[in-house]
């Protein structure tokens, strides 16, 4: 019998294997940019809708008022008149708690309130107020306004009036649940 020899197989040289490709970020860098241009024009045409919508019922609003504003130099005896010289039936909602002034800005934020929820509500005189608390120790008190929107439906907002620190009176406006 002969011997045979295993012949062991000699072991192949270490290749080092080729490194992966490096991942771009590329698609990642386009994304976030089409984010960001996309969130930009949402705004825009946010804004753009906004100022369609609010424009005219501000402008409406104020013109009324402006229409019956004595004009600037109607002074007596060098003093000037009183803030509201004139019938504001027709002009501001009529009822609550507050005053001419008050109510006028009140006005111009539940218009505003209402415009953002959908309602365009440029009539004054198809407004209801109702005190639904009175003022309390520290002067605040709320009220309820319902508007009729020029579409017909009603919306109700919430508003709260704080006495401010500075002067005069802060407005809080929510729609109604």
């Amino acid at each position: 019998m002969s011997e045979q020899t295993l012949i062991q197989p000699e072991p192949a040289p270490f290749e080092p294997q080729p490194a992966p490709p490096k991942k771009s970020n590329l698609g990642l860098i386009i994304g976030i940019g089409a984010a960001v241009v996309l969130c930009c024009c949402c705004l825009i045409a946010g804004g753009s809708f906004a100022l369609n919508v609010m424009g005219p019922l501000i402008s409406n609003t104020y013109a009324t008022i402006n229409e019956h504003l004595p004009p600037p130099d109607s002074y007596e005896n060098g003093t000037p008149s009183p803030a509201v010289p004139f019938d504001t039936e027709g002009i501001l909602p009529q009822g609550g708690l507050g005053d001419e002034t008050l109510r006028a800005d009140t006005w111009f934020n539940v218009v505003l309130s209402a415009a953002f929820a959908g309602c365009s509500a440029s009539d004054p005189t198809k407004v209801t107020i109702e005190v639904i608390q009175q003022p309390d120790s520290a002067g605040v008190w709320k009220e309820k306004w319902t508007v009729t929107c020029d579409s017909g439906g009603k919306k109700s907002f919430d508003v709260t009036f704080t006495p401010s620190a500075q002067g005069g009176t802060d407005i809080e406006v929510t729609e109604s649940k």
